[in-house]
């Protein structure tokens, strides 16, 4: 049987908060594997929004759960999540596992992602998060809020941190962090797993280990699918220089460039009602934004 810890970085979202805690303890873990269940709630606002909610799930909290709540005021999505680590290792888990607080998990989410981690021995297990939209949203907008999915039991090298199991003893003896440079940006868990795979790790796909994201009304518009497009592919083009993978940068110019061209040919079919009007405008601001993070003009989309 092994100690988790459910790492839970929050910043001014205290009902989304809420929803994603109650969801983990409404659900299921096998008693044959897992032995003690801490959540650990880093709430990165100075202001400590999360604290009332906080002090009401601890009053709630099941016996088979222990909930503790730490306030972390140095602002950035490397930082939090480096503080979550840094406050689990005290508490010597065999796993720590990562979920956002603008999901909410599945009554088995918990037991796949450990009985996974122990069949392969893994240092890494992750699930799907799954969008779920605040209202009724078009195709043509919906369509672009994919997610990563392999078949089960699966060894991959892609990486997320918002429903991921990392095997504690792994990421100690890697030294392993989230990059400071990636505080506003973003992109802090893609560095993190390159950082990984380049040690060697055993990462493995439980299609079974499902959340669900919320995706509010401020995000399910195409102007903040431009904005993501853009700050996706410029941290991407970022993390190439860092890497001196010169040979991929060189193809991602070549295709941002065919993006450029194309998408401004195919423009004029945003103004036309069918699912994949926008694809000019997005391919735009894909080539535009690798083409300023060749340039280190990175979008600070969590300043």
């Amino acid at each position: 049987m092994h100690h988790i810890v459910i790492g839970i970085p929050t910043y001014k979202r205290p009902d989304m908060l809420a929803k994603l805690v109650r969801s983990i303890y409404l659900s299921n873990f096998d008693s044959l594997i897992i032995s003690k269940i801490d959540i650990l709630v880093v709430d990165n606002d100075i202001d400590k929004t999360a604290e009332k909610i906080a002090n009401d799930l601890i009053n709630n909290c099941p016996k088979n759960f222990n909930f503790i709540y730490h306030s972390y005021a140095i602002k950035g999505l490397s930082n939090v999540r480096n503080e979550i680590l840094k406050q689990a290792y005290n508490l010597n888990p065999k796993y720590i596992v990562f979920v956002d607080d603008d999901e909410y998990v599945t009554k088995d989410w918990l037991n796949e992602l450990v009985s996974l981690a122990e069949k392969n021995d893994a240092d890494i297990v992750q699930g799907p998060n799954i969008p779920v939209f605040e209202s009724k949203i078009k195709d043509s907008i919906s369509q672009h809020f994919n997610y990563l999915d392999f078949n089960h039991n699966q060894e991959i090298s892609d990486f997320e941190s918002n429903n991921v199991l990392l095997k504690t003893k792994f990421v100690i003896n890697n030294n392993l962090s989230f990059d400071e440079r990636f505080n506003i940006t973003g992109g802090e868990d893609s560095y993190f797993g390159i950082q990984a795979m380049k040690k060697k790790a055993k990462n493995y796909w439980s299609k079974k280990a499902i959340v669900y994201e919320t995706i509010p009304n401020s995000r399910a518009n195409l102007s903040w699918l431009i904005k993501r497009t853009f700050r996706s592919a410029s941290t991407y083009t970022y993390m190439l220089k860092l890497q001196n993978n010169f040979q991929q940068l060189i193809k991602k110019v070549a295709v941002s460039l065919f993006y450029l061209l194309t998408g401004i040919v195919a423009l004029p079919f945003t103004l036309i009602p069918f699912k994949n009007r926008f694809w000019g405008i997005l391919a735009i601001s894909d080539s535009l934004g690798a083409l300023s993070g060749m340039l280190n003009l990175r979008y600070n989309e969590y300043s």
